[in-house]
């Protein structure tokens, strides 16, 4: 996938298995469960996100759309510089990579993805 482009993006949701029978059956996506509270699932294009449970939804907080970058850190202060912040700094993703969520000058979330090394 081309760096800055959308890779990934999540609904944050109260009941997977209600998401699963709504995107599954509206839109013939497939599914796989991570644990619990995270399932992933696939676009026929190919394009991934997930749902996360939650015991409530913020409207407005989901989803959050990722963009795969080369080096995160490399977008925290030019995203302060231009109006926006960190939320959420370089988190680990088992054996996938890492992840960070900004936000943009309006407060809407920013998620930024970083593969492993290849």
């Amino acid at each position: 996938m081309a760096k800055n482009s959308i890779c990934h993006f999540e609904w944050v949701v109260t009941d997977i298995a209600r998401a699963k029978r709504f995107y599954g059956g509206l839109f013939g996506w497939e599914f796989e469960a991570m644990d619990d509270n995270y399932t992933l699932f696939t676009t026929q294009e190919g394009l991934g996100g997930a749902f996360e449970k939650s015991d409530t939804v913020e409207p407005g907080n989901s989803p959050i759309i990722y963009i795969e970058v080369d080096e995160i850190e490399d977008y925290y202060e030019k995203a302060r510089e231009l109006g926006g912040d960190v939320k959420l700094k370089k988190s680990e993703i088992p054996n996938h990579g890492w992840y960070a969520v900004l936000t943009d000058p309006d407060g809407n979330n920013v998620g930024l993805y970083q593969a492993l090394p290849k």
